[in-house]
């Protein structure tokens, strides 16, 4: 089974953000075809994302936000657990039949993330933020199109970097007080 958003390989697909104050983003097509929304409420890091096969939900679980659940719905059932390491900017995606998936930055800077495979070598689907923009580029790799959770991988992937943007504007202001 591929995914609908597999025909959009090689394509720049773009998270841009529809809201000022509030973590609202719609994935766009080269076309301005809207292919995906999330919205994310607040520092609880609880987010809705609608894709093209349906509705997920992902909440960060525990009081160190390291394990995040991804679900069909809020009480939906459980479609894969993504754990950060302590660095908060790495981590393992895993669904229930074991098939894993590691996500990572690709360069020095951090500003560009990748899911790959489990090994960390083949990448998936590439991410790419500016250093003074919401706006999240996202492009995927010809080995991704026949993913089943390709639309997954993709609405994870912005989650991850605005919860690691999040982590890191509170960590800064707690180090000036």
């Amino acid at each position: 089974m591929t995914s609908s958003l597999s025909y959009l390989v090689g394509q720049p697909l773009v998270w841009m953000p529809t809201a000022t104050f509030k973590s609202r983003y719609s994935l766009v097509a080269p076309d301005n075809t809207t292919l995906a929304t999330l919205d994310m409420s607040g520092w609880k890091s609880k987010a809705h994302i609608v894709v093209p096969e349906g509705t997920l939900f992902i909440e960060r679980e525990g009081w160190s936000g390291r394990k995040i659940n991804v679900q069909a719905s809020e009480q939906g059932p459980l479609l894969a657990t993504y754990q950060r390491k302590w660095t908060g900017t790495s981590g393992t995606l895993t669904f229930p039949d074991g098939y894993a998936f590691t996500w990572k930055g690709i360069n020095f800077w951090g500003n560009e993330k990748a899911w790959t495979d489990s090994t960390g070598t083949n990448p998936y689907i590439h991410f790419s933020t500016g250093s003074f923009s919401r706006k999240t580029t996202v492009t995927i790799h010809p080995q991704a199109a026949d993913l089943p959770n390709l639309s997954l991988l993709v609405a994870l992937g912005l989650y991850n970097i605005i919860v690691e943007r999040n982590d890191a504007a509170a960590a800064s202001s707690a180090a000036t007080v």
